[in-house]
């Protein structure tokens, strides 16, 4: 299905939280335990190196069922626990497709982070390993720091764009129908054309994320934040969907 892709104003990146928190107070405890389920699943795979990959592959699928019991809740439906294999149900290969499109991109936004940051990264952590630092092992730290950090700011930029257009080509693939290149595609032409927006919604969300991150790192889980938010962000992200993505007007 043709889709058109609408320009927001800014402040629609709050309104999106606003009405993700709607959908989320519908069914709280029953989008805590999907989320829950997804988190504790994770974590499993991730104890298999090549099951890490798989869920990377598969993690499109889940978006769209998440999203779909959003738009189960839209219409006044129950949430449940089987909107979970929606992804796998509809659009299954295309999804996964999306998922691989996506393993791709990262590996390609890795390996440009060590293009930009040569031995940066391997300098700072050997000196730093070495114990109390002396002053050549300071000179190391001090030399590396600039690559180091513009490796790290460029992969950071480049990794959350991607995710955005992973999540958008998930829905657009599963809602819409469309192929899973052309939905990158869109995604990406999203993104450029709402950039204020997103940046509002994102630096909202991302302050929370930042605020845990001792914590989740203390646990030993550098990503719990983002699953903790997770509830909102899943919610959010199909209202944003929603509110960018509109079928295209009929011929004529």
């Amino acid at each position: 299905m043709p889709v058109n892709i609408r320009s927001v104003a800014i402040m629609r990146g709050w309104d999106w939280l606003v009405e993700g928190a709607s959908i989320f107070s519908k069914a709280s405890a029953m989008w805590i335990l999907l989320l829950a389920a997804l988190f504790v699943a994770s974590r499993l795979l991730l104890l298999v190196p090549l099951f890490g990959v798989a869920l990377v592959l598969i993690t499109p699928n889940f978006i769209a069922g998440l999203a779909h019991g959003a738009q189960a809740l839209g219409q006044g439906k129950p949430l449940r626990f089987g909107y979970l294999a929606s992804g796998f149900l509809r659009n299954a290969i295309s999804l996964i497709t999306v998922g691989i499109l996506s393993l791709v991109g990262q590996i390609l936004i890795l390996l440009l982070m060590a293009q930009i940051g040569g031995d940066a990264f391997n300098n700072i952590l050997d000196a730093m390993s070495r114990g109390a630092p002396d002053n050549a092992a300071q000179q190391t730290v001090r030399e590396a720091t600039p690559n180091a950090i513009m490796a790290a700011l460029a992969g950071f930029v480049l990794l959350t764009l991607l995710m955005m257009t992973t999540a958008f080509a998930s829905l657009l693939v599963f809602f819409d129908g469309i192929g899973p290149l052309p939905a990158f595609w869109l995604g990406l032409r999203a993104c450029a054309k709402n950039l204020l927006p997103f940046l509002l919604y994102g630096v909202t969300l991302l302050t929370p994320i930042l605020a845990l991150m001792p914590l989740t790192v203390a646990a030993g889980q550098p990503d719990l934040g983002l699953w903790l938010m997770s509830p909102l962000l899943t919610t959010s992200f199909y209202a944003c969907y929603r509110d960018i993505f509109a079928p295209a007007p009929a011929a004529g």
